[in-house]
């Protein structure tokens, strides 16, 4: 017998995954090598890839700062990547117009191809394919819009081509053209978290003999089920709910199987590779001393190859200041406007009513996981003493009537007015709250080797915060980790608002820690693998045992943070900075860590000419309170201050500011900066 299947989907736009809504809005997800890494920590039945660019645009992961990359600039490039760290049949889609084209994506590492478009422009063509490589290769995939009569027609071209093709008749030809599967995907439901289609499903399912993978709609593990029981498709398939939640694709399966389906049981952990990666020491070393070399030599990137801001591509959204070259992952429509404003304006529609329904939902969640006969704690929440802290544990205390466990991961980099916001909160709200507090000279050493290797001396902040309260609460068997906002929904609009996106492993490896996983330290300066426990995530057993979940507050409960501010300050006697940071006009922010308003915050202005008060200003003008005008008067006046901070963090270390600046300048992108005279510029947002 044939098991049914569940397959995700990746849909690859320019050399990154992205989110689709409708085949219209595309968020920014990340990487494609360590999400399909993380696919493969699952045992994933199969995968599907499917590249949606357009136009001319290469394919670029838009950074220098990541572990993970690839040479090249096209899909062919990403494919031989992924498919190294595949261990999954893999079929690969999108912009096939040869036979020589599925040649080569065989070649690359795909197992079989879907066509779409051609397929249907050139149906003879699907049947030379299928002759020479066979039907088994061969995956005719079909886009299916529902209209408002309820008829149903077949679209190319992403969803904007309309066809007068009848999927159900269009399948049945493709299958006697020699098809081997049909892939079905319903425009409207895409994005949409409705459930798949049952009425296409079981149109098409009825139409022809060949196996169906159906797709669209899912946004709920339960939604996954009655596509095979009601649609009778022979695979699911789905693609924004596997970047959502830890854990999802063993957890969508348990479902199934709970529900009934025959699929291959649950399988945490590839005997072909681990969940940490393994790192070519002496590739990495290679690649640390060559820009150690650069550093010495003034050897910089950005120097040469261009010439002025004529050269330089970089836009700005429309309605922020954000610019393209963004190191939050953002996209931007067709009128310019980016995911953030976009997303923000999504949030700005919500009516209380809605926020009212939301409430409930996080009233059925914690009373799934609260703790009845005092144990244990109720739930984890992670805090730093800043303004958002004492906001959430406001909420999930005195609204919820929780009893908490406060965790604070310590990187020794607070202000004076954060360290005693952080240890009051513990009165104010009377719980037990938890230090990590790891060794100092171990927090030199990873702020000094970080800085070299990636540009960014916080790498051990970043990771710790999202390390040290999923290990308590793994360690107490707490099954509940509260976090704030989930910062790229807020800042570039990575979800949706009706995602309610959760804590992961893949997320954190991969835009906190950027690809560099604890174990890469291991060995630079002396550093053992004891050293580094406070950066251990728990294992994938352990949290799926426990169902752990780490849920972004802000998911739940309408988040402002000029008004919690208010809130906190005149409720708990939570204190501002008395003096205003060098990089940014805001004085309540980053009270936990001095650098990331200051140095760390002026590397991201090294690297992408951008800083803190673009961020802080595309925050204040989505919340309506501050002009775009203003805004880009505020950032070209703050964005290239040099902080005094940095002081403090070279004699930290043990650097010069020589030094500093010259690893630093190593990291500049030259799609922003050129030197000029001797000096170094770079294109500003200086229009309306």
């Amino acid at each position: 017998m044939n098991r049914p299947r569940l397959i995700p989907c990746l849909l690859l736009k320019h050399g990154l995954i992205v989110r689709s809504q409708l085949f219209k809005v595309h968020q920014v997800i990340g990487n494609p090598m360590s999400t399909v890494e993380r696919f493969s920590d699952w045992n994933v039945d199969e995968l599907i890839v499917l590249d949606i660019s357009q136009g001319e645009q290469g394919h670029d992961l838009r950074r220098d700062d990541l572990q993970q990359s690839y040479d090249g600039d096209n899909a062919l490039d990403v494919l031989r990547e992924i498919s190294k760290v595949c261990f999954m049949p893999l079929t690969f889609g999108g912009n096939i117009q040869t036979l020589e084209g599925i040649s080569e994506r065989l070649a690359a590492g795909a197992d079989k191809i879907t066509l779409n478009t051609k397929a249907v422009e050139d149906p003879e063509f699907v049947k030379k394919a299928a002759e020479r490589y066979g039907s088994q290769c061969i995956v005719v995939s079909i886009d299916v819009l529902k209209h408002e009569d309820g008829t149903y027609e077949v679209y190319t071209r992403g969803g904007q081509q309309s066809t007068g093709l009848f999927p159900d008749v269009w399948a049945k030809k493709a299958q006697e053209l020699g098809a081997g599967e049909i892939f079905l995907n319903s425009i409207d439901r895409d994005g949409s978290a409705y459930g798949y289609d049952l009425e296409l499903t079981d149109l098409v399912v009825k139409a022809v003999d060949i196996p169906v993978i159906t797709c669209g709609g899912v946004g709920d593990y339960g939604d996954f089920a009655p596509g095979i029981l009601q649609g009778g498709a022979s695979a699911l398939s789905a693609a924004n709910i596997f970047h959502f939640y830890e854990l999802s694709y063993p957890h969508a399966k348990q479902h199934c199987i709970d529900a009934g389906i025959p699929m291959r049981p649950v399988g945490l952990g590839n005997k072909y590779i681990s969940r940490e990666p393994t790192y070519n020491r002496q590739k990495e070393d290679s690649r640390l001393a060559e820009r150690m070399e650069r550093a010495h030599n003034k050897d910089f990137r950005a120097a040469t190859p261009l010439n002025g801001p004529e050269d330089r591509t970089i836009s700005w959204c429309k309605t922020c200041v954000y610019p393209s070259i963004s190191a939050a992952p953002m996209e931007y429509n067709d009128e310019g406007e980016c995911t953030g404003c976009q997303m923000a304006r999504v949030k700005e529609q919500i009516p209380m009513t809605e926020w009212d329904r939301r409430k409930e939902l996080l009233k059925a969640i914690v009373e799934k996981y609260r703790c009845h006969d005092g144990s244990r704690y109720d739930c984890v929440v992670a805090v730093s003493g800043g303004k958002d802290s004492y906001f959430q544990t406001h909420v999930i205390k005195e609204e919820l009537g929780l009893n908490p466990l406060l965790v604070t991961y310590n990187g020794n980099n607070w202000t004076e007015v954060g360290w005693r916001n952080m240890l009051r909160m513990k009165e104010v709200f009377d719980c037990d709250h938890v230090l990590i507090q790891p060794s100092i000279t171990v927090l030199k050493k990873l702020n000094r080797l970080a800085f070299q290797v990636m540009g960014d001396m916080n790498w051990h902040g970043h990771v710790g915060i999202m390390t040290a309260p999923v290990a308590v609460a793994a360690q107490n068997k707490i099954p509940l980790v509260f976090y704030g906002e989930h910062g790229y929904l807020d800042l570039c609009g990575q979800f949706s608002m009706n995602d309610f996106p959760e804590i992961s492993y893949r997320d954190r490896q991969e835009h906190f820690a950027r690809g560099y996983e604890w174990n890469y330290f291991v060995g630079r300066e002396d550093l053992t693998s004891a050293d580094m426990i406070p950066w251990k995530y728990p294992n994938d057993q352990e949290l799926f045992g426990l169902d752990l979940r780490g849920i972004f507050l802000g998911n739940y409960v309408y988040w402002e943070s000029n008004q919690h501010t208010k809130m906190v300050i005149e409720k708990y006697g939570f204190e501002v900075n008395k003096e205003p940071f060098d990089r940014t006009y805001r004085t309540m922010s980053n009270l936990d860590d001095m650098h990331e308003n200051g140095a760390h915050d002026y590397l991201k202005y090294i690297k992408f000419g951008y800083g803190r008060a673009t961020d802080h200003t595309c925050k204040d003008i989505r919340a309506g309170l501050m002009g775009r005008d203003e805004a880009i008067q505020k950032v070209n006046h703050y964005d290239p201050v040099k902080p005094s901070d940095l002081k403090r963090w070279l004699e930290y270390v043990d650097m010069s500011e020589n030094d500093f600046d010259s690893i630093a300048d190593t990291f500049r992108d030259p799609r922003v900066w050129w030197i000029e005279d001797g000096k170094w510029k770079r294109k500003i947002n200086d229009v309306i």
